[in-house]
């Protein structure tokens, strides 16, 4: 089955960047030369938008926007012969589906929705990202049971889990999913799945889905190499809430699960980390240091390289100039002579020829120098201003 692969969605990050998204959304003018570069039929333009639009809202977030790239390539390429009616399942984003799904239901007359839980009117907004110990401890658990020999996580991975919350629609778990998933990867680390779980037991208290995660979890879910340190959602919001719970109190989250698998008891003996000696650490501040460190170095590797570079282009070019100039000098000396000698027939066209061509060559070289010490005058000025 066709997929989106890692590199493909980096990629597709990168152009999507580059057309300088507002709120996170991309306009129809906005996509249109991207559109046109394709050279497609503007019908084929037209169908490939409202494919791509699942919420119909007139602009592309970056899911809908890899939709409308995978599309034109799969068409320029040849992959696919013709535009399909409505969107295979392997490329409609988890975060949609419920969309799809209700669009089919207005369409068919159905509800198309089995799901018996929590009105949504009834769900409370008072999210806490706050993770007590006792939780972190049955988050680790479930991780530890279901990641791969790299430490990741899949989706699929944790259907047995799934199956347990009886107050957890599909769609939350989706956008649960791709809350700490919001580059679409295929497998997630544990920060990010410790996380998960702990909004899929906040849904499960009956507290609704947030629309975002803090600004420091964000910047820790959408960079290259992950870490590992959930103190970072500890120190965003007050400690509230952190009582231990108590033996009258509902049974922990995932605790049904842990037993189906025999990790019931290894749960319970977790003790987690506190992380309150964290709190008021900046965060982002943290990671704009270490960014900048990272930029440094590769601006010091720059400039070492295009001083390589230059000096060894520059030595070829002088070099090069100089057999040149040897040369001409020659063949001048050469033509001296020849005019110096009385009553002679002997043809100096050739050698005037020669000498024309010589000079003409290093004026070229000479010219072709310039443009190079010029072009290495404005990259060291650019250095200098990053």
């Amino acid at each position: 089955m066709p997929r989106l692969e890692e590199w493909e969605i980096k990629k597709y990050w990168e152009i999507f960047q580059g057309l300088k998204p507002e709120n996170n959304k991309l306009t129809g003018d906005r996509v249109l030369p991207v559109l046109k570069n394709s050279r497609l039929k503007d019908d084929q333009l037209s169908k490939i938008w409202d494919l791509s639009d699942i919420d119909a809202d007139g602009r592309l977030d970056f899911e809908e926007f890899c939709i409308t790239m995978r599309l034109i390539f799969d068409l320029v390429n040849g992959s696919m012969l013709e535009l399909p009616l409505e969107l295979p399942g392997w490329l409609v984003p988890s975060s949609k589906s419920h969309l799809i799904h209700a669009n089919k239901a207005v369409a068919t007359g159905s509800t198309g929705n089995s799901y018996d839980g929590d009105d949504d009117d009834l769900l409370s907004n008072d999210f806490d990202w706050y993770i007590s110990p006792t939780d972190k401890g049955t988050y680790e658990t479930i991780y530890n049971s279901n990641s791969d020999s790299y430490g990741r996580v899949r989706f699929d991975s944790l259907e047995g889990l799934y199956l347990t919350l009886s107050k957890v629609p599909r769609s939350d778990i989706s956008s649960a999913w791709n809350l700490v998933n919001p580059k679409l990867f295929e497998t997630i680390d544990k920060d990010q799945v410790l996380v998960f779980l702990h909004i899929l037991n906040q849904r499960e208290n009956g507290k609704r889905i947030p629309r975002g995660v803090p600004a420091s979890l964000r910047a820790t879910f959408s960079k290259e190499v992950p870490s590992y340190d959930l103190s970072a959602a500890a120190a965003s919001t007050p400690a509230k809430n952190i009582s231990q719970p108590k033996a009258n109190d509902k049974k922990l989250f995932g605790m049904s699960y842990l037993n189906k698998i025999g990790q019931g008891n290894n749960a319970d003996r977790e003790k987690g980390t506190d992380f309150s000696a964290t709190e008021g650490t900046d965060w982002e501040e943290v990671r704009l240091r270490r960014e900048l460190t990272n930029l440094e170095d590769l601006l010091e590797k720059a400039k070492q390289e295009l001083n390589n570079k230059s000096d060894s282009g520059n030595s070829d070019l002088a070099l090069l100039k100089h057999e040149f100039e040897q040369l001409l000098k020659y063949k001048q000396g050469k033509l001296s002579a020849a005019e110096n000698v009385p009553n002679t027939d002997k043809d100096l066209t050739d050698v005037k020829n020669d000498i024309e061509l010589i000079g003409s060559q290093v004026q070229v070289l000479e010219e072709f120098l310039a443009g190079k010490e010029k072009e290495l005058a404005q990259l060291q000025q650019e250095l200098l201003t990053v």
